[in-house]
């Protein structure tokens, strides 16, 4: 009634603006200039009232109008979009979580929900949901064949994780661990000046870590290194890509940018970022094609068979998924290895614990490898954990789309066509998990006896209630609420590899090195001047574009004496 009547009053305004502005025209001449002016005054109105309509029905009638957010979020996406360019999506949403309690409606049909018993709700195997269309502008930029990122068929993601899993199996990480050391090495010799016993020259951690994972992702996965640590040149694809990827996840949320090519205009970076990588990709790929015998994931992926069926990737998907392990694996790597740098940076108590396990449990430097030895270093694996808490490198939600028949998440239903997601850097900060949550404590992640580490792998690939690990104990709530790589069908598939990437890069780094913060360096730490929600010291600031981008902290190392 509310809207009708609105529609009426401004029916009524059209007509008497109208006949004011006409009043006197004999209606027997009557031109085509004239019908062509009627319409140009009705068409404003007409769009203010339909606007104005659709508005009403959001605010008001719409099945999610129930549930608290913001009032601007309710009517449009531009919401996120502008959050999205802020780079403090995960910020916003642990804000939006403490304001307005665990369900908040962020978008005109997209629902947040912080609490670990929604994480299996919405993205276990059983899970009446699909991918969300938010990654459907992928397929726009890039093209080709999608990616199990980015195929909205859930048979089809099936199938390719499947093989993923086979070709990412530790002993094929295991086998590759060769072409991580060699990279790892030279890292470690660019951290001092020298003969590396005065402090070193400062070096910004994001971007020093950013050149060793590129090259290791280049070695391990096509047995070719990009060369970024030893060529600047090459360092160009770093600045690139991360930008490309930002500029997609945002058009995900507004595709009408694409619809009259405003990303022409206002994303220029971005085309030509994905331009760079594009030919970077085409080269690589033929050149890899051409090579025999390798040692390598590309190699994996090409012989590994779906157990359930037989099959193997054609070559185009042979190429997305190969390509998609590159930006995945080394993003995730690069955000939790720097950010790991920052948090002993900046708890020194921690480090030195961390220095006396490392060094007490390898008697040289190229003891430290993948295998047993290293995973019982408990101690190195709870400050993993408790980095990928703190700094998740996906900090604000990995959006699913409710199929016909809805979906029930916490007892409540949400109607088909709604997009749902658990923002991982709320969930990852609530104190109903994580008491004292922005400090970095690792010893949350041990037993009591500090004899292990708790298990945070929930495991939901199987369904299985018994498998569902939630209890009233600290330790079980903790490893409940964990989702740094995503849980069920969306867990990373790279998880082991980027484990034991950040096993390696850390425990080699601190056995043969100390480390300190540069003097009066503050680069990678919270400030008020950086807005609200960033104006924690000890917290590593990240801007949140689906990619976490970062800078510092600014380090410097000297070689340890013994």
């Amino acid at each position: 009634m509310f809207t009708k009547s609105i529609l009426v009053f401004l029916n009524c305004c059209s007509l008497s603006v109208l006949a004011q502005h006409y009043q006197g025209i004999n209606t027997e001449s009557l031109s085509i200039k004239v019908v062509l002016g009627l319409l140009i005054t009705a068409i404003p109105l007409l769009v203010l009232e339909f606007l104005l309509l659709v508005a009403t029905y959001r605010a008001l009638w719409h099945p999610l109008a129930k549930y608290p957010g913001p009032w601007w979020a309710a009517l449009t996406d531009w919401y996120s979009v502008y959050h999205i360019v802020k780079g403090d999506r995960h910020i916003d949403f642990y804000r939006l979580h403490e304001k307005y309690g665990n369900i908040v409606r962020f978008g005109p049909r997209r629902i947040s929900i912080r609490s670990a018993t929604a994480l299996k709700d919405i993205y276990s195997v059983n899970a009446n949901v699909k991918r969300s269309q938010v990654y459907a502008s992928t397929a726009h930029f890039f093209g080709g064949t999608p990616s199990s990122n980015t195929t909205p068929d859930m048979k089809e993601h099936a199938f390719r994780r499947r093989v993923n899993v086979r070709a990412l199996s530790p002993a094929n990480i295991k086998g590759m661990e060769e072409q991580i050391l060699k990279n790892v090495r030279y890292f470690c010799e660019t951290l001092v000046d020298g003969d590396g016993h005065d402090w070193s020259s400062p070096h910004d951690m994001s971007k020093l870590v950013g050149y060793l994972v590129s090259d290791i992702m280049g070695d391990i996965t096509f047995s070719k290194s990009f060369d970024v640590q030893r060529k600047p040149d090459n360092r160009d694809l770093l600045t690139s890509l991360p930008q490309a990827v930002a500029g997609i996840h945002l058009v995900g949320y507004m595709p009408e940018i694409v619809t009259f090519r405003l990303h022409k205009i206002f994303f220029q970076n971005l085309i030509a970022g994905i331009a760079r990588f594009t030919s970077l990709s085409a080269s690589t790929f033929q050149w890899r094609f051409a090579q025999e015998n390798c040692n390598d994931v590309f190699s994996a992926l090409l012989q590994a068979r779906d157990e359930k069926t037989g099959r193997g990737f054609s070559t185009d998907q042979l190429i997305s998924e190969a390509g998609l392990l590159t930006i995945a694996g080394s993003d995730t790597t690069v955000s939790a290895t720097t950010a790991i740098f920052f948090y002993l940076s900046h708890y020194p108590s921690c480090r030195s614990r961390l220095e006396k396990e490392i060094r007490s449990t390898f008697a040289s430097i190229e003891d430290i490898r993948i295998g047993t030895q290293l995973a019982s270093c408990h101690y190195l694996l709870a400050c993993i954990e408790e980095t990928l808490r703190l700094s998740p490198p996906v900090g604000s939600t990995l959006m699913r789309e409710v199929l016909p028949g809805g979906l029930t998440v916490d007892g409540e239903w949400f109607p088909p066509g709604t997009d749902i997601a658990v923002p991982h850097y709320a969930l990852h900060h609530d104190e109903q998990y994580y008491p004292d949550p922005f400090t970095f404590k690792p010893q949350r992640w041990l037993s009591k006896d500090s004899s292990e580490t708790i298990d945070v792998g929930l495991d939901l690939e199987t369904p299985n209630d018994a498998q569902d690990k939630a209890s009233s104990s600290p330790e079980s709530l903790a490893a409940s609420a964990f989702t740094a790589f995503g849980v069920g069908r969306t867990s990373c598939i790279g998880k082991y590899l980027a484990y034991q990437e950040i096993s390696l890069v850390v425990a080699r780094t601190l056995w043969g090195f100390d480390m300190r913060l540069e003097p009066g360096s503050t680069l990678g730490e919270g400030s008020k001047k950086l807005g609200t929600g960033r104006q924690r010291r000890k917290e590593f600031q990240t801007w949140d574009r689906f990619v976490s981008m970062h800078e510092g902290p600014v380090l410097q190392f000297k070689r340890r004496e013994f």
